[in-house]
């Protein structure tokens, strides 16, 4: 078997691009993955397709040497355009290798270690405690034990993008305020007030998390996870800026809930300092753009090896999702798995993907289709054209 040639589509899937790639090989075998990188969805597409030219004519079944050689021989190592693009192709090559030997992904990487993937939903948290609580019983009414918000204040405050279920709509607090920049003394104050109506609107056993996109320094971190430590989150994710292991071990270490972080870091190789510091208890990485399914087992058994639990990443298309259902079906420590959720964003879903996978009562059972599972519609680069995005922090 044989590569013939690679393909890609761009689909304007709500607020985001999922960046497809198709590999065709000579005995008929499509192999389809997908990847994320909502502002720099063109510069990925063509990085996709100068890897292209190296895989033309290549064994399609050589995953392992072909990740690697795509990785090293860029010569400019990492990142997370580089990381999104060899993600896309890999999981590609995974499909085609599913196909060819009629069995889930799942089941080449060791078999199954659970039957069904936990996830949570996202929760726009409003301009008031009062519409977050309200949020948040809708979210219960779906079916979903557990959803995440961002930052109240920072975000949340606007309906532009709520309407899909997503929390990243523009807050209160400008969005060039920077992480070193003074905050009203009353900030966690009023944060919290958020969560007081939240536990009072779902209860104590409906699992809440809160998502800061990076937006804090090391101290005011830290105030914000005592401010919460009463209402027992499931997870505080990403408190400070991305890059700095340092920083957020600080955070770890003073905090009671559990520090979530890493759906920037785009190689085994970034996310090694987070682990050896003891910087987080749970790894979020993106199979979109970490690598893909051949990094992310290595990244998982090196995460399971420092005591953390993986929750991927995954405001996603069904490809991605479908990607990252596979692998989290056969590692040891699956934590939970992101996604929008909302009704809307599932039926935007199913119409790029008529088979996408489905949560019921806050579980993706495991797909028990050869490969992926899932494929994208012959015509869905027409139905979901792409879309220029600009965004904030």
């Amino acid at each position: 078997m044989r590569v013939t040639k690679l393909e890609t589509k761009l689909i304007g899937l709500g607020f985001r691009n999922c960046i497809v790639v198709e590999i065709h090989t000579d005995d008929g075998v499509v192999g389809f993955g997908e990847t994320v990188l909502k502002r720099r969805s063109k510069t990925v597409e063509q990085n996709i397709h100068e890897l292209g030219r190296y895989l033309v004519g290549q064994d399609p079944m050589r995953t392992e040497d072909h990740h690697e050689k795509m990785y090293r021989d860029s010569f400019w190592v990492g990142g997370p355009l580089h990381g999104s693009a060899i993600s896309a192709v890999d999981v590609a090559l995974w499909d085609i290798k599913g196909k060819a030997f009629g069995a889930p992904i799942y089941q080449l990487l060791g078999g199954a270690t659970r039957d069904r993937i936990p996830v949570y939903c996202h929760c726009p948290a409003g301009a008031s405690p009062a519409e977050f609580a309200a949020n948040l019983v809708r979210c219960k009414d779906w079916g979903y034990f557990a959803a995440k918000t961002t930052l109240p204040l920072f975000y949340g405050g606007g309906a532009a993008t709520d309407k899909q279920g997503y929390s990243g709509a523009r807050g209160n607090i400008p969005a060039t305020w920077r992480e070193t920049e003074w905050l009203p003394t009353d900030t966690f104050d009023r944060i919290a007030e958020f969560f007081v109506a939240a536990r009072e609107a779902v209860g104590p056993d409906f699992e809440l998390a809160v998502d800061c996109h990076g937006r804090l320094n090391p101290a005011d971190a830290i105030q914000l996870c005592e401010a919460l430590a009463p209402f027992k989150l499931m997870f505080i994710e990403e408190p400070t800026p991305p890059e700095d292991a340092g920083a957020l071990r600080e955070v770890a270490a003073r905090s009671v809930t559990r520090i979530a972080s890493g759906e920037r870091l785009a190689s085994v190789y970034e996310v090694r300092p987070f682990l050896e510091s003891r910087s987080l208890a749970i790894l979020q990485v993106d199979l979109a753009n970490c690598g893909g399914i051949t990094a992310g087992k290595k990244i998982a058994a090196l995460a399971e090896s420092h005591c953390v639990s993986m929750c991927p990443h995954n405001p996603n298309g069904p490809l991605a999702t479908a990607a990252a259902v596979q692998l989290m079906a056969a590692i040891p420590n699956c934590f939970m798995l992101e996604m929008i959720g909302s009704p809307q964003d599932l039926e935007l879903h199913r119409q790029m993907a008529p088979a996408a996978l489905q949560p019921t009562n806050g579980y993706i059972p495991l797909p028990t289709a050869p490969g992926l599972g899932v494929e994208p519609s012959p015509d869905c680069g027409e139905s979901f054209p792409y879309q220029a995005f600009e965004g904030w922090r």
